[in-house]
């Protein structure tokens, strides 16, 4: 008799995480199409003193593609309009490029020019301070430090040492700083009290924050990000990292697959460079040292890094 109350109660189980798991599929539906309704001939403008920075360094007798690409890179809006034309009309590349400057080195100076020109031309007039200017300014420094840190790790950390870790490339650790919160943009734009939210919200965690969003608004910005790069043709990796870069639960079990375990370092390093550089509270140190031990990064470099020391 108590084998079968066993069998019946694993059955039942079973099924009550069945239905769980479609309500949970549900709900995530209904968030995603919310998000697509926001990005909805969402225009991100650019900053007004990098395009006009961006216009003055492509003028004069020998234009300079690497001073250009400094200035592209100080801009999530000129970033991504670069990265999705590299993506969308480089015939003959196959490969899906998440770097801004070998995507700015294939795109040439003339279409880098074209690009820059359609940003001035569309953009709308944007205030140098607020929420907006905010995030965008918080991009840069996030995109900094992450640059930082996939440029150290490989030289001091042992789990990229005894090659259990693959390395990332700084260029495209800077761009997943870059543009990370883009997905706040479109709130911004989408909802007039989310502004007011975000300042209700300052002192919680990320992955509370996206808890709150989705009971409030019916979406959230890792969802609303997340499209955005899709539609600019963003390689798949990069898409979910920045869906994800909220949540910490699966950093104990990376798996065998080498490219599971490069999306997690990105993911790491992701979420401990927002962290650091957050203007609000920062996530539990719990958290921090969680992601830093599956990074292998030492105590006092840790430390050092949320100083902002080098």
């Amino acid at each position: 008799m108590r084998v079968f109350l066993n069998d019946y109660e694993r059955v039942a189980r079973q099924q009550e995480l069945k239905v769980g798991g479609m309500l949970m599929e549900v709900r995530e539906s209904k968030r995603l199409k919310r998000a697509e309704r926001l990005i909805e001939n969402l225009v991100m403008p650019s900053r007004p003193d990098v395009l006009l920075e961006a216009m003055r360094t492509q003028t004069g007798f020998a234009p300079d593609l690497l001073a250009m690409t400094s200035v592209i890179r100080a801009d999530m809006a000129l970033s991504a309009a670069v990265l999705q034309a590299a993506n969308t009309q480089l015939s003959g590349w196959k490969r899906k490029l998440i770097s801004i400057e070998g995507s700015v080195a294939l795109l040439g100076m003339e279409k880098v020019r074209s690009i820059v020109a359609e940003q001035f031309l569309s953009a709308a007039l944007v205030g140098q301070d607020g929420p907006l200017q905010t995030v965008r300014l918080r991009g840069v420094e996030t995109a900094q430090t992450a640059a930082r840190l996939a440029r150290e790790l490989p030289q001091i950390a042992p789990h990229f040492l005894n090659g259990y870790l693959p390395s990332m490339a700084p260029d495209e650790a800077y761009a997943a700083g870059l543009l990370h919160d883009c997905g706040l943009v479109a709130m911004l734009r989408g909802f007039s009290d989310y502004a007011e939210f975000c300042q209700e919200m300052r002192t919680t965690r990320g992955y509370e924050l996206v808890l709150a969003e989705n009971e409030r608004f019916g979406t959230n910005h890792c969802l609303t990000g997340f499209l955005m790069l899709k539609a600019w043709r963003l390689p798949a990796l990069f898409c979910q990292s920045i869906r994800m870069h909220h949540q910490v639960d699966d950093f104990n079990r990376p798996g065998r697959k080498v490219l599971g375990r490069k999306y997690l370092v990105l993911r790491a390093i992701l979420h401990l460079s927002a962290s650091v550089c957050s203007a609000v509270e920062r996530e539990s140190q719990t958290v921090e040292e969680k992601i830093a031990a599956f990074l292998g990064m030492e105590p006092d470099r840790l430390k050092r890094l949320r100083d902002g020391e080098q």
